[in-house]
């Protein structure tokens, strides 16, 4: 690869490993948030099923303590008012724990990356196929630079637990690569490259 760089006029063999770095540290970025806004939306659907739960709960022993059904009216009395109270504790969390908001911005976040990602990959194959000057690949690389910090200016904060996952994502188990076979499963077979291995 260096070679072919080398072999092209005017060509700066640094410029690619610099593309190449940045891009490396939006797919993680990327894959950071998206695994944020998962971790979110299960606290989220989590918090909905206790509050639920517990509502549920109160209702029930709300209509056993009308009618009667249970042996002690002060203990029904009691459990009556601490599952209200767990409703109530539930209810305040609901409020001031918004996490279906926070994984809408990472989701929101995550989207902007993906954009720049894809622009990356462009930028990398447009300088490894010498169709782009060393000129033209700069502006670029400023512009996706640019796009890349507003994003981050944006961005809610993730947790080491969302990092962890992003990386036994990408690193083992591929999530952001396919072999030729997989993307020529996903093609028309007159697009596909390796029609013969079936």
């Amino acid at each position: 690869m260096n070679d072919e760089l080398g072999a092209v006029p005017d060509r700066d063999p640094y410029l690619l490993a610099q593309v190449r770095e940045a891009f490396g540290r939006v797919v993680y970025s990327h894959k950071t948030h998206e695994k944020q806004a998962d971790i979110c939306f299960s606290k989220h659907r989590w918090q909905q099923g206790v509050l639920i739960a517990l509502t549920a709960i109160s209702s029930g022993t709300f209509l056993a303590a009308v009618v009667g059904l249970r042996g002690s009216a002060v203990l029904t009395s009691l459990a009556t008012s601490s599952i209200a109270l767990l409703v109530s504790w539930m209810s305040l969390g609901a409020k001031t724990f918004k996490f279906e908001e926070e994984s809408d911005a990472h989701r929101g976040i995550a989207s902007r990356l993906w954009d720049v990602r894809e622009s990356y990959i462009s930028l990398i194959a447009d300088l490894m196929s010498g169709t782009v000057s060393d000129t033209e690949a700069r502006e670029r690389r400023d512009e996706l630079q640019l796009t890349t910090r507003d994003a981050y200016a944006d961005a809610p904060r993730t947790s080491p637990k969302a990092f962890e996952r992003a990386s036994e994502g990408l690193q083992r188990n591929e999530e952001m690569t396919f072999t030729s076979h997989e993307i020529d499963l996903f093609l028309p077979e007159a697009l596909r490259l390796n029609e013969s291995e079936g």
